[in-house]
């Protein structure tokens, strides 16, 4: 498990439970510091995984050091918006176009932000546990 102690002292509002880092602000700072500290070196951004809690979306940004063979969970709440993380990441350019689109979570900064599964005439976002299911448009297989 990854001892987080440098980020507590120079961050505020971040907790430990288990394995998982969780932020509730400066997320964009914090992954640079993750990423551009060598005792951590956290090159990869492997996955954001979006988890809908009813009153928020749950951001999930696992992480991997190449150099280190280590890997971690940072946790962000977003309550419809979140920063972009993609000056830190590139690759999580794909995964916020994803979560945007089938959670309705807006990154700012990404200039880019689209549909990737749905079609750009869809309302709403499906993966939301509050979408109804009785919706016409997902009658395709009577």
């Amino acid at each position: 498990m990854t001892d987080f102690q440098a980020v507590f002292d120079n961050f505020n509002g971040v907790y430990q439970q288990d394995s998982r880092l969780y932020i509730s602000e400066n997320l964009v700072e914090i992954l640079n510091y993750l990423k551009n500290t060598p005792e951590f070196d956290f090159d990869m951004l492997t996955s954001i995984i979006a988890v809908d809690k009813i009153d928020y979306i749950e951001l999930i940004y696992q992480l991997y050091s190449s150099k280190n063979n280590n890997s971690a969970e940072v946790v962000f709440s977003a309550y419809g918006h979140a920063p972009s993380v993609i000056s830190v990441y590139k690759s999580a350019y794909f995964d916020e176009c994803e979560i945007y689109d089938l959670f309705g979570v807006n990154f700012s900064e990404n200039e880019n932000l689209k549909r990737l599964f749905m079609p750009e005439s869809w309302i709403g976002h499906p993966l939301l546990k509050n979408y109804k299911l009785n919706d016409e448009r997902l009658v395709w297989n009577d």
